[in-house]
């Protein structure tokens, strides 16, 4: 007869923890032959059984289905052997001497490689541990991120017990469900003439009549097909027809066994297990991703490597299956981290070197054969889900595709669904089968928040959108980059052009219709949306939006000036200078507003050789364009002559700004803003030839109209502030110096920030001063 394997670690402990099921569990020499001689006889229902002396042999059988509570496990049989001493007393019409053999269906070996993710696997043993009563539970998230794998581990674990039957059923739908079905009930010895309902039934039931059993109901990530979100139809309705069975009928729920769920619908908690019984699988810590890195790739990252294998893993944003992916494709083509991070950097829009590379599909034995484990195809199932589903959340979806995954404002989402709104007719169909008006005349602005509600709700569901911690009451989401490489993978396939133009002409213009104008006070608002700007611009070639994506990033260059980030400025202004003389010309005003402002941006970062070349430039255009007098001519004079100041051409720079300062209290007046700038350029020049009693006497001037013009915390008042108090330094009028220079920093702290170049440059010449900052800041 074949024995059992021994007991593995697992399962001693679980009979170390539990005295009975020790008990029943610890020899498998009561399944062997038993000396002595046997008896059964019976009185109504109650049968005795007398062990006696002589040769017994167990029999070797299955479970039978009988009226009532007839079925008797082996292991109560062995139980009531060892309590009675040989004599039992049962009131159960059938008994037997032999346990039925623990029935396993799972399709995958184990892997013995998986990684140890504490944190999850010690919350599916706290939720699902061995028991004699029925639960369930559920992973949960975004395809991709190890639920599968979690589950197959748990299998395993629970299979060292020799009586728990384990089965694995595919949930994906009807079809794969069934075909499951039909293994399991072969394997149960189940009539082969049953189908539809009735095999289903079968299985079921006989599932629910062992004493000990787990089942995986793997990607069951479409829940209608269990009857969630389903409406009840029958006759009762009017219908005339019969009620259909939903798959949840047939899942089994017997008092001694195990559900386990995986699905990538957030909404699986709460429905086919309780709210508090579902479990969030999402990314590794870094810990585990890099011991994923290693195991798959089967070589130990060393020291060298270690700092670019981290920068691997935070760009593959810690998730498993990007990660092993990324470590088979490595092992397989002896590929560095270094070298495999190159493949994935983001050079121009379509990134076809990083997608070609995500693209990859490496053989996993642990995953059903003919699906892809592709990064940039494991979510176009959940895609198209999601389009059956809610239109606005598959179409929302897209357009973030176009912007950046990170720090999303609710209100782009809010803006981006008004366009979609604007777009479509009213009463078109949603993916549920019923119509919504969703255009601009809906009954009222409260259906439009429900229906844009939902929608977000959908995308969290099922793991596209995560809501951010964010201080006050802006809502903030971010995007799975992932995710949108995916989404813009499969919007670049050819037969779906249309839809690549339209989602991303639809993210510029959610954008542009949100950027504020150039105002201090907004600055915060700008600063939400300044990176999606810049995102949105770069696909502007796609949907032919370079005019509009020019203005916008003209904008968001204003700003990023303001704000003293130049580095970030400069690809702004050069993306805004490309769209502009490719449609507007090199002499368009705006062609040349976005070449000076370029120029600014170099001058700023200490390149004056390149920034005079193009002020050169501009100012040729002006005067031609323009003419000699118009105030955009009179500032690219002014440009020009600071960056002669700044080499340090004192007398060419000094000759230009006189010459602007009279055409401008010509043109201009004497109070306008660029006025004040030009007297104010006068007297830095003044004082850089050593000549300070004239610059002192201006920058008193220029102080007092800026405060009367522009106000006190204006940032050209506190650089006028700053202007003085250096004037007063050098003219040995220290504590007066002192003293400004302390006033304007504070004010620079509160208005500018601390990181703002002209905050940090007054920090340092009152350090070098020899005051103390944190006196100075009060």
């Amino acid at each position: 007869m074949k024995r059992l394997l021994p007991l593995q670690k697992a399962a001693d402990i679980d009979a170390a923890e539990n005295p009975r099921k020790k008990l029943l569990l610890s020899n498998d020499r009561d399944r062997d032959e038993q000396p002595g001689t046997a008896s059964q006889h019976g009185d109504g229902n109650r049968q005795f059984n007398n062990f006696g002396t002589g040769p017994q042999k167990n029999v070797d059988g299955n479970y039978f289905e009988a009226k009532g509570n007839q079925n008797i496990a082996y292991l109560e049989t062995v139980l009531r052997i060892k309590l009675t001493q040989g004599f039992i007393v049962t009131n159960i019409k059938h008994s037997y001497a032999e346990r039925p053999r623990a029935c396993r269906v799972i399709p995958f070996p184990r892997n013995e490689d998986v990684i140890n993710r504490a944190h999850i696997f010690n919350q599916l043993d706290a939720l699902l541990p061995p028991t004699s009563e029925y639960q369930s539970g559920a992973l949960w998230g975004l395809g991709g991120s190890g639920k599968t794998q979690v589950a197959l581990e748990y299998a395993y674990r629970r299979s060292r017990d020799p009586a728990c039957s384990v089965f694995w059923v595919h949930a994906d739908n009807e079809t794969t469900f069934t075909q499951d079905y039909k293994a399991i009930a072969k394997r149960l010895g189940l009539a082969g003439g049953l189908d539809g309902p009735e095999l289903l039934t079968a299985v079921r039931e006989r599932i629910e009549a062992g004493s000990c059993w787990l089942l995986i109901l793997d990607n069951a990530d479409n829940l209608a097909a269990f009857g969630v979100g389903r409406t009840q139809s029958g006759k009762g309705q009017g219908r005339g027809v019969e009620e259909k069975h939903s798959l949840y009928d047939f899942v089994p729920r017997g008092s001694a066994g195990t559900v386990l769920w995986t699905s990538r619908d957030k909404r699986i908690g709460g429905s086919l297990v309780g709210a508090k019984r579902a479990i969030n699988v999402a990314r590794m810590t870094d810990a585990e991703a890099m011991a994923l890195l290693e195991t798959v790739g089967n070589k130990k990252i060393g020291e060298g490597e270690r700092d670019g294998a981290a920068q691997l893993l935070a760009e593959l944003d810690w998730f498993p299956l990007a990660v092993s992916q990324a470590a088979a494709y490595m092992q397989r083509t002896s590929t560095t981290p270094n070298a495999y991070l190159l493949k994935l950097a983001r050079r121009k829009t379509r990134c076809k070197t990083r997608w070609k590379t995500l693209q990859q599909s490496e053989f996993d034995r642990h995953r059903r054969a003919g699906l892809s484990n592709s990064i940039l195809e494991t979510w176009d199932l959940s895609m198209e889900q999601i389009r059956q589903e809610n239109e606005m959340a598959y179409d929302i979806l897209h357009v973030l595709a176009f912007l950046d995954s990170q720090n999303i404002p609710l209100e782009i989402m809010i803006q981006a669904a008004a366009a979609l709104r604007d777009e479509k007719p009213t009463g078109d169909r949603q993916g549920d089968g019923s119509t919504r008006s969703i255009s601009s005349g809906s009954d009222s602005e409260d259906d439009d928040n429900e229906v844009l509600h939902a929608a977000i709700q959908v995308l969290q569901e099922f793991s596209f959108l995560h809501l951010r911690a964010s201080e006050g009451t802006s809502r903030a989401y971010e995007m799975h980059k992932l995710v949108q490489d995916a989404t813009q993978y499969a919007l670049s396939r050819r037969d779906r052009r249309e839809d690549e133009v339209r989602f991303s002409k639809l993210a510029l213009r959610a954008v542009t219709d949100l950027f504020p104008e150039r105002r201090r006070e907004l600055w915060g608002e700008c600063e939400k949306y300044v990176v999606h700007a810049q995102r949105a611009g770069e696909w502007a070639e796609l949907c032919e939006g370079e005019i509009e994506a020019s203005g916008l990033l003209s904008r968001v260059s204003d700003y990023l000036y303001d704000r003293g980030r130049w580095r970030e400025k400069e690809p702004v202004d050069k993306r805004a200078y490309e769209f502009r003389r490719k449609r507007l010309g090199e002499k368009h005003p705006d062609t040349i507003r976005s070449m000076a402002s370029l120029a600014d941006t170099y001058h700023a970062q200490g390149r004056y050789e390149e920034a005079e070349k193009i002020k050169v430039e501009v100012l040729a255009l002006r005067r031609d364009v323009l003419g000699e007098k118009h105030p955009d001519t009179i500032r690219s004079m002014a440009d020009l002559a600071r960056t002669y100041h700044a080499q340090g051409r004192y007398e060419e720079a000094e000759k230009i700004f006189v010459e602007v300062l009279a055409l401008r209290r010509d043109v201009l007046g004497e109070t306008h803003p660029d006025t004040i700038w030009s007297m104010a350029d006068l007297a830095a020049t003044y004082h850089n030839q050593g000549r300070y009693e004239e610059p002192e006497k201006i920058f008193v001037e220029v102080l007092a109209l800026r405060r009367d013009v522009l106000g006190e915390k204006h940032p050209d008042t506190l650089q006028a502030m700053h202007d003085l108090a250096v004037t007063w330094n050098s003219r040995q009028r220290c504590p007066e110096a002192l003293d400004m220079m302390q006033e304007c920093l504070k004010l620079q702290y509160k208005v500018l920030g601390q990181s703002h170049p002209s905050t940090r440059r007054s920090s340092r010449i009152l350090n070098s001063w020899g005051a103390d900052r944190k006196t100075a800041l009060g």
